[in-house]
């Protein structure tokens, strides 16, 4: 994005609203100048998300001793269903933005398989979890494919919101390039999109496939195809992200609305 200038600040928004109704939130933070380490959280904002079944739910702050959720605002009560259409208005000291997402249909894992990869010495062997899914062929369809650990924490989306887990790599799918059956495909994924290493893993997971918005789609291919940059001559020439949120005011992120399916499986030690 452009660099800020003096004390600008631009609101940067991260949301998810899934169909399993877990952890549905919003959190809001300020962009802020290069040399500021601290992350500035939004604290006082009105947050009203609603459907087009006249259904609307004002989003409550989270609160902990250890301000581990400040800018963290969470849906108690709405009900995100597939087909629906919703509406997210914030209200930011009188800056207004707005943001409308249609909820895909929920895709299905019909089921997942262990593979193993042998590293070289000094690196544990990799867990490679390939999941199976029919693709509807008669539709067009986006998918995100993400693992995350089974277990942890109430607030679930149905990843942890916190913690380095929420930042793993992500597996993103534009339907033209698969089959009609997905006949297995790694999520296991580098943390890091420049990095092959795959991390081990051990204990209880669940392998996630998102149905998702072709917005969200080129959202998060863009930001995966920034982190791949190297800064180089034939890097691509850095460019704001797209966003769906409509405001007079500068605003970065994303109203992201998907549905999912989850598999747990546990990983053995190897």
């Amino acid at each position: 994005m452009d660099l800020i200038k003096g004390n600008e600040k631009v609101l940067v928004v991260e949301s998810e609203f899934n169909n399993l109704n877990t952890g549905n939130f919003v959190r809001l933070t300020w962009t802020r100048n290069v040399q500021e380490k601290e992350v500035l959280p939004v604290d006082h904002a009105l947050i009203v998300v609603s459907s087009d079944s006249g259904e609307t739910d004002t989003l409550k702050k989270e609160n902990d001793d250890n301000n581990n959720f400040d800018g963290y605002y969470f849906s108690d009560r709405l009900k995100c269903e597939p087909n629906r259409t919703y509406t997210l208005k914030i209200d930011v000291d009188g800056r207004m933005y707005e943001a409308t997402a249609t909820t895909p249909r929920p895709p299905k894992i019909d089921s997942l398989r262990l593979g193993f990869v042998k590293y070289e010495i000094g690196k544990s062997d990799g867990v490679m979890p390939f999941i199976y899914f029919r693709e509807p062929s008669a539709e067009k369809n986006y998918y995100m494919g993400k693992l995350c650990p089974d277990g942890y924490f109430s607030r679930r989306n149905p990843c942890p919101v916190m913690t380095w887990y929420a930042n793993r790599a992500v597996l993103l799918l534009d339907d033209k390039y698969l089959a009609g059956y997905v006949n297995g495909i790694n999520i296991n994924l580098p943390d890091d999109p420049k990095r092959k290493y795959i991390p081990s893993l051990f204990g209880d997971y669940l392998a996630i496939l998102y149905s998702i918005t072709p917005e969200s789609y080129e959202y998060f291919q863009s930001l995966m195809e920034a982190l791949k940059s190297d800064g180089g001559v034939y890097s691509p020439s850095p460019a704001n992200h797209p966003t769906n949120i409509k405001s007079k005011h500068k605003v970065v992120g994303f109203f992201h609305v998907a549905s999912l399916d989850s598999f747990p499986f546990f990983a053995p030690l190897r």
